[in-house]
């Protein structure tokens, strides 16, 4: 048996407060569903009075389980434990570190609504573990279907995705847009966007579309292998199916609106104009009812869907009922439970996740 202990990153605590030792360990149990090495006896411990998430392994773990931990959203330093006259000690443990994309292009952009980066990691990360994906040797497609300025798209970008978000602002899509070209240049990478505007027949819905390609050279931009891709669409989530190709997504993730500073919008289009019109609501049970059906036709069978929501304006048992209703398998029990915790007064935070049957 070898025993491993995972510093939390000391960020962490300023993210969850309380909470964070629940959370940390359903992300770890999650993930640690995706090793081949048998492990057990999951657990938060001090040593020499610092706290370090604990777990036991039947073997030394392979590089790619080490590679699974060091992108945990919550690691700092990873650990071998042994015991010597009574005491613990600690031996590093090599990092690996698989990171595509610059991790600065998901926190230096600061706005306001903004979810915080490692909390958009720990969804990804749930969503990922828990799709029948995770050994995939192939590229990963995310989207975020409410995706506001990109955090969860360039926190896939760093994990090595192909992503795409939408959302029904035109003109937060197109800062979007601007911010990502500009970091591009800054970062050297050989890229090109093309935009175009899609419309349906008698106008049934109107998008612009933003379509990123890069690649850290110009000779890996020339090798499909290497190219990664960043599509934005600034439209209507009902119509995902028309922007993307059905089965083309593994994950789906996405922080819905709280209902407190950000309302939702099921925008619908007035095929007079071609405007959206709507009315705000604070429940996110129209939003899900109004695009789920679209999401699961682009969303692969196996593919995992994670979406985080305020609990006092929907309790967890209708939000899990409106997925079930749209055929979605919900996920449930152990860690999948553990996932709740207050952001303020007014937001109650959790993460549900499903997968697509």
């Amino acid at each position: 048996m070898v025993n491993y202990a995972i510093l939390a990153n000391p960020g962490h605590n300023r993210v969850y407060f309380e909470a964070s030792e629940g959370i940390s360990l359903a992300e770890l149990m999650i993930a640690a569903r995706a090793f081949s090495t048998p492990c057990e006896n999951f657990r938060l411990e001090e040593i020499g009075g610092v706290p370090y998430y604990l777990l036991d392994a039947e073997r030394a773990l392979t590089r790619r389980e080490v590679g699974i931990l060091s992108r945990l959203s919550f690691c700092y330093a990873i650990f071998t434990v042994e015991r010597s006259g009574g005491e613990k000690i600690l031996r590093p443990v090599c990092k690996v570190d698989a990171t595509f994309f610059n991790p600065s292009v998901s926190s230096i952009l600061k706005y306001s609504g903004k979810t915080n980066e490692l909390f958009t990691r720990t969804m990804i990360n749930a969503a990922l573990y828990s799709s029948d994906f995770s050994g995939e040797t192939g590229r990963i497609h995310l989207l975020d279907p409410v995706s506001g300025k990109g955090t969860t798209l360039y926190e896939g970008l760093i994990c090595g995705f192909d992503v795409s978000g939408v959302d029904i602002g035109e003109k937060v899509v197109h800062e979007a847009s601007v911010y990502f070209k500009k970091f591009l240049e800054s970062e050297k990478f050989k890229h090109s966007l093309h935009s175009e505007r899609l419309s349906g027949e008698n106008k049934s819905y109107r998008s612009r579309v933003y379509r990123f390609d890069f690649a850290p050279t110009k000779e890996d931009f020339k090798n499909a292998e290497k190219l990664r891709h960043l599509t934005m669409v600034a439209g209507d989530a009902r119509f995902a199916d028309r922007y993307f190709k059905k089965n083309s997504f593994h994950l789906v993730v996405g922080d819905l609106p709280y209902g407190v500073a950000h309302g939702n919008v099921a925008g619908q289009w007035k095929p007079s104009d071609g405007k959206a019109f709507s009315s705000p609501t604070r429940n996110p049970k129209e939003l899900l009812r109004a695009c789920l059906p679209a999401l699961k036709k682009v969303l692969k069978p196996g593919g995992a869907l994670a979406l985080a929501w305020n609990t006092f304006v929907l309790p967890k048992a209708q939000m899990a009922e409106v997925l079930e209703q749209n055929g979605f398998a919900v996920l449930t029990g152990g860690p999948y439970d553990m996932f709740e915790h207050r952001v303020d007064q007014a937001i109650k935070r959790d993460i549900l996740l499903a997968k697509k049957i």
